[in-house]
């Protein structure tokens, strides 16, 4: 939307569940992509890979395919 209180309210709900989801899973995808992969992690490396494909998708979905 347009209205800067919509748009701020969907950021801080966004926010306060990804620190939910982060506080739950013991980390975050920063310290997954970061840390983890460069320790050559497969779990990590498995995780971040998902996290683009994640990332892709759902962004292809809220604004179109315009790269297919």
């Amino acid at each position: 939307g347009t209205s800067a209180i919509l748009r701020s309210a969907v950021a801080l709900t966004g926010g306060l569940l990804m620190g939910i989801g982060a506080r739950w899973a013991g980390g975050c995808t920063s310290g997954h992509g970061i840390s983890g992969t460069l320790q050559l992690s497969l779990a990590s490396w498995v995780a971040a890979i998902c996290f683009f494909a994640g990332g892709i998708v759902i962004a292809g979905l809220l604004f179109g395919f315009p790269f297919i």
